[in-house]
């Protein structure tokens, strides 16, 4: 292009002036007059300059093809605020593309035509000259972009053909057109503004429905499809990482029912403005409908998301004013993290969503992903499916906890303790299994299976001369079934067992689920002489209301109170007025989680009547527990109990 420039006299200019002015006009307003394009964000547009800068390449050259336009860029990119580098990217991307469309044309010999007339001979040179700007000109800005973005070249090109063609068809067809017109005479040039406005319109027209498509109309952010695109930005590397916070305001609903929805909508705009401030470089915000909002932030980890989620749901705790009224509302976030969570969009926020919704229901107002606590995650489906086929199996064993009486030493109980012996994960606790077997159906399969391993085990130390009893934890949704207590009258008598022999522990919460058919339930068993005890006593809040109505044998002090018990403590006195409580409505008091005999001591002076815990017994396998009760058969002492454990 060096080379080039010397040979250009710029006679067009000065033998043309007239000519030339018009066409520099039309080139400076249509360089004026960009159209944002919405799916590749503020940092790309069309101009429709491109249509008067090659009819100027045509007429006089080079040099004044590079003088008008540039000229055009340049102040364009001035007024428009654009940093220096786009400014001289955009004039270096203009110069290329006109001397490759002015190599074509010497190329293929078609001189620069002046204010004369051309040939229709001299059309195909023409449309080839202009393919090659449109080549170097697409080509430069695409890949530019491409790189800017990150995005894979192909896939930039693929997805914005429909643009790119726009831009050819201007200037392939208009061009022709404008130089047409200025050799037959320059006043017939703006009339070529005419067709030039028409395409303009409908660009803008299509730009500015892509907008709607992919914004929300009330908030102005990116909706839900943007930001699927804006995810599949973040997550293109396998390698690298990212986040997804899910976003949902807590009492929403109160303002759209209170106030109506004319203050909802008031109240979803200051909010979107308030997230919009603060995420701002730090990720792209996006609002998926009704008051869920959410960020995606690519290169970055679990404590740029964390510290970024507290900033989002700090900013919400200064009220709001929506028309003179002050209102206030808070936001639970859920976090999601790339890799780690999901590979994919649907996956990152299914995920972000559970952790909100556990953010939500903890009141914590932040929460990360947590495969445990996700009733849905594939890990948990494929637990329960294995959970099925260990309930008619072999896989569920029973362990057994002494209960023992504190004024004489003597063994009263033991309670049963389910574990499951998976043939992948080892031996799995309770809390690993029960809460999907209650989220399912077989909670009362597992029960059943519980009980009657339990009883079975009770009747073969009956026949071996240890005489104790067996507590076994009943769910809420086996507690309400009318047909319970049938089943374990069955079970009873399958064992040969008198129901005394049978202690059903229930919690305060199990109660409440539905408190009649409980009732009912308790009252049915109690009367065929099963016991029933209330489990971790004091936790719950229905104990005073219901303990007087219900056929309870003993409360159980929850292992809470009992582990910080110290003299003079509060948990002491919590402790200590159970007692009298239990004692006063003729029931019985055993207290759980005793860790050390000095809490025996402790319990005894106090008048509980039974303990269980550690200081005792761990929970010992159907073997370990039959050698534990042949040695504590009779009267077992404290000082003893201690020498057992």
């Amino acid at each position: 292009m060096a080379v080039m420039l010397p040979a250009e006299h710029l006679g067009y200019i000065k033998t043309d002036p007239v000519s030339f002015g018009v066409l520099a006009v039309g080139v400076l307003l249509g360089e004026m007059m960009p159209i944002k394009i919405p799916r590749r964000g503020n940092d790309e547009e069309i101009t429709l300059s491109a249509s008067f800068a090659m009819a100027l390449l045509l007429a006089g050259g080079l040099g004044p093809a590079l003088i008008a336009p540039g000229a055009a860029s340049v102040i364009q990119d001035v007024t428009s605020g654009k940093p220096l580098w786009r400014t001289r990217f955009n004039f270096g991307q203009l110069a290329l593309s006109m001397a490759a469309a002015e190599i074509v044309l010497r190329w293929l010999s078609l001189p620069h035509l002046g204010s004369h007339p051309f040939s229709s001979g001299q059309m195909p040179a023409m449309l080839v000259a202009a393919g090659a700007f449109f080549a170097v000109n697409t080509g430069l800005v695409g890949v530019a972009v491409a790189l800017y973005q990150e995005v894979p070249i192909s896939s930039y090109f693929r997805n914005n053909s429909s643009f790119v063609f726009v831009t050819a068809g201007v200037m392939l067809l208009v061009a022709p057109i404008v130089l047409a017109a200025a050799a037959y005479s320059v006043v017939l040039v703006p009339l070529c503004l005419a067709p030039i406005v028409a395409i303009y319109s409908s660009v803008w027209e299509g730009a500015r429905s892509e907008h709607a498509a992919r914004h929300d109309p009330l908030t102005g952010l990116p909706n839900r499809a943007a930001f699927q695109d804006a995810m599949a930005l973040a997550t293109r590397n396998q390698s690298a990482s990212a986040f997804v916070l899910l976003l949902d305001l807590d009492r929403f609903k109160d303002v759209n029912d209170t106030l109506g929805h004319r203050f909802g909508d008031l109240l979803l705009e200051q909010v979107g403005s308030r997230l919009a401030d603060q995420v701002g470089t730090d990720g792209a915000i996006a609002r998926l409908g009704g008051d869920e909002f959410a960020v995606v932030g690519a290169g970055r980890g679990r404590d740029e998301a964390l510290a970024l989620a507290r900033r989002v749901t700090d900013s919400l705790r200064d009220p709001l004013q929506l028309e003179g009224i002050c209102v206030d509302v808070q936001a639970s976030v859920g976090i999601s993290l790339f890799p780690a969570h999901g590979s994919d969009a649907e996956t990152l926020l299914a995920k972000a969503d559970v952790a909100m919704y556990l953010a939500k229901k903890n009141g914590t107002g932040v929460a990360i992903y947590d495969e445990r606590r996700d009733h849905h995650s594939p890990a948990r489906l494929a637990l329960t499916g294995e959970l099925r086929t260990a309930v008619s199996s072999d896989e569920l064993v029973v362990w057994y906890q002494p209960e023992v009486e504190l004024a004489t030493g003597r063994v009263i109980a033991v309670e049963a303790l389910v574990r499951w012996e998976h043939p992948r994960l080892g031996l799995l606790s309770p809390e690993s299994f029960v809460k999907i077997a209650e989220q399912t159906n077989l909670i009362k399969p597992l029960t059943e299976k519980v009980t009657e391993i339990a009883l079975g085990r009770l009747a073969t130390w009956r026949r071996q001369g240890i005489d104790v009893g067996v507590a076994v934890n009943i769910s809420p949704q086996v507690l309400v079934d009318p047909g319970f207590p049938a089943w374990v009258l069955a079970a009873l008598a399958r064992a040969d067992l008198p129901p005394k022999l049978l202690k059903l522990e229930v919690t305060e919460g199990a109660l409440m689920v539905d408190p009649e058919m409980a009732r009912d339930v308790l009252h049915e068993l109690y009367a065929r002489g099963v016991e029933i005890s209330i489990d971790d006593f004091g936790t719950g809040y229905s104990s005073l209301a219901y303990l007087a109505d219900l056929p309870v044998s003993e409360v159980k002090i929850d292992r809470s109170f009992v582990r910080r018990m110290s003299h003079g403590s509060r948990e002491s006195i919590i402790v200590n007025s159970t007692i009298d409580l239990a004692h006063n409505l003729g029931l019985r008091a055993i207290a759980e989680g005793v860790e050390d005999s000095q809490l025996l001591s402790t319990l005894d002076s106090l008048g509980c009547d039974a303990a269980q815990g550690y200081a005792i017994s761990r929970a010992l396998t159907a073997n370990e527990a039959t050698q534990w009760l042949g040695s504590a058969t009779g009267v077992l002492r404290l000082k003893e109990i201690g020498q057992l454990a």
